[in-house]
């Protein structure tokens, strides 16, 4: 785009779907025009003491054949691989900027950073571009970029396969639009930074594998509307599923499961507490796919707390060497099917969705007139009075846990993990006195269901167990053991901390 507001969607793939989408020619219901290669070499600037990475700027020289350009990029809003920020492109064949060269006003913001101090070259960029331009039946205007390269910064190095999609002209849900088919079929995460950040990451040595993430906090405050904070929401719990699917993609450490697993269980709470000033229907398919997701992440993280939290750390000698060989074999195929599932094209358009429902309002009613006012309210007495009926629910339930029934024990469970979810997500909006005594009442409830609740599952995994061969006897040793060593410790459990589950 040129001198304005840039507005583009970025994605990260692998090697193969790079070479994939390099092969691009058509896509169903949009015009597709190829416009070429462009090979790119950019040079990134900053003061010694990187005053301009300090106020999320960037500049950069960039050389393609003989032309050259200088580019500066203001801070703006990143969210989630959907950047938005004022930028400014003027020619420089130069080897070094010329901050004279830019608009009065952008040169006099980056002069009194600069302050006289040289400006000199930290890292570069060199790429491959091909580009495509696509319109789509409104007419919108996107362009496609695949980036296929290297970053270096002194002796570091970085590969480069970065998918950007810009808006051009038209409503930027149009890179959406775009995006969904173009990426059907390739494995992808979106970016948290720009490519000035991944320079920066490198020059500082912080590069490495993408690894799990726990949520990252919404930052609401009294000022914000409804809407405003659903937004908000909507975007954390968008980074932790993202995030870990990157995670999961490159590595099976057990924390990428579990927290994917929390990601999708805070999607699901936050469509729910929040639907009452969502249009009726509209996030029904993106809470479909969370559930459908969910279960096929389960079934891995059921046999990680199977293995490592209720197994392994038994001592049952030969016996129990032998059931952890088998349970093993199990989750090595629970993960394969699941890094299946996080590679297929269901997971890929969910992510989009769901990123589209963020970033374009997706929640909004065409009808609905007295919507808007419901958006546009203050979020602090929404949340209140939100927090108050879950919390009802939970006392309601759990007045006497002594009577409850297995399932009634499940559902408490749920209960006090919504609880626990909206308390999260409302925590900067609720007094002091409740962050500090019920907040870690409602963990502690949820940390003994949970243990239950683990306990629960491994019966129901262990019994449907059935182990043949000449070890056959050392596993079903082992799974007796199991299972009547964890039945006295839920037993113990219950009977020891049942009273804290209630929230009088």
């Amino acid at each position: 785009m040129a001198d304005g507001v840039e507005a583009e969607l970025k994605v990260a793939v692998d090697a193969a779907g790079a070479s994939r989408l390099a092969r691009l020619s058509t896509l169903p219901g949009l015009g597709v025009a190829a416009k070429g290669d462009k090979r790119l070499v950019s040079t990134y600037f900053d003061t010694p003491d990187l005053a301009l990475r300090a106020k999320g700027i960037s500049l950069r020289l960039r050389r393609s054949g003989r032309s050259g350009e200088q580019t500066v990029k203001f801070s703006g809003s990143f969210s989630l691989g959907l950047a938005e920020r004022p930028e400014f492109n003027v020619p420089h064949a130069g080897r070094v900027p010329d901050l004279t060269r830019l608009p009065d006003e952008a040169a006099a913001e980056l002069g009194k950073l600069v302050d006289g101090r040289p400006l000199v070259p930290l890292f570069s960029m060199r790429v491959t571009r091909r580009r495509w331009e696509i319109v789509t039946p409104g007419g919108d205007r996107v362009e496609m970029a695949l980036d296929r390269g290297t970053a270096t910064a002194g002796s570091r190095r970085a590969d480069i396969r970065e998918v950007e999609f810009e808006l051009l002209s038209g409503d930027r849900r149009a890179l959406f639009e775009v995006a969904r088919p173009a990426l059907a079929g390739v494995a992808f995460h979106f970016s948290t930074q720009a490519k000035s950040d991944l320079g920066y990451a490198l020059l500082e040595g912080e590069i490495g594998a993408a690894e799990p993430t726990t949520a990252i906090d919404a930052k609401l405050d009294d000022d914000m509307s409804v809407e405003m904070a659903l937004q908000l929401v909507l975007r954390s719990c968008a980074a932790q599923i993202s995030a870990n699917v990157a995670a999961l993609r490159v590595g099976d450490d057990p924390e990428g499961a579990h927290q994917l697993r929390v990601g999708l269980r805070r999607l699901r709470t936050a469509l729910k507490i929040f639907a009452p000033v969502i249009a009726p229907g509209a996030a029904e398919p993106l809470a479909a796919e969370a559930q459908r997701l969910a279960t096929d992440v389960a079934a891995t993280r059921d046999m990680d707390v199977l293995i490592d939290e209720l197994v392994a750390p038994l001592d049952g000698g030969d016996d129990m060497a032998a059931l952890i060989a088998l349970l093993e074999k199990r989750r090595k195929a629970a993960r394969a099917h699941l890094a299946s599932v996080l590679a297929d094209r269901a997971t890929g358009n969910f992510l989009i969705d769901l990123l589209a429902f963020t970033e374009a309002r997706g929640w909004l009613s065409m009808d609905d007139v007295g919507q808007s006012v419901d958006l546009a309210a203050p979020v602090t007495p929404f949340a209140e009075r939100l927090v108050a009926r879950l919390r009802r629910k939970v006392e309601k339930l759990g007045r006497d846990p002594e009577a409850l029934s297995p399932d009634e024990r499940h559902e408490l469970r749920k209960r006090f993990k919504r609880l626990r979810y909206a308390y999260d997500f409302f925590d900067p909006l609720m007094p002091k006195s409740v962050r500090r005594k019920m907040l870690p009442r409602v963990k502690a409830a949820q940390n003994v269901l949970g243990v239950l609740n683990d306990i629960h599952m491994a019966h129901l995994l262990l019994d449907d167990l059935h182990a043949v061969g000449p070890k056959a006897g050392a596993v079903e040793r082992a799974i007796g053991y199991c299972l009547g060593w964890h039945s006295a410790r839920a037993k113990a459990i219950w009977e020891r901390r049942s009273d804290d589950l209630s929230l009088d």
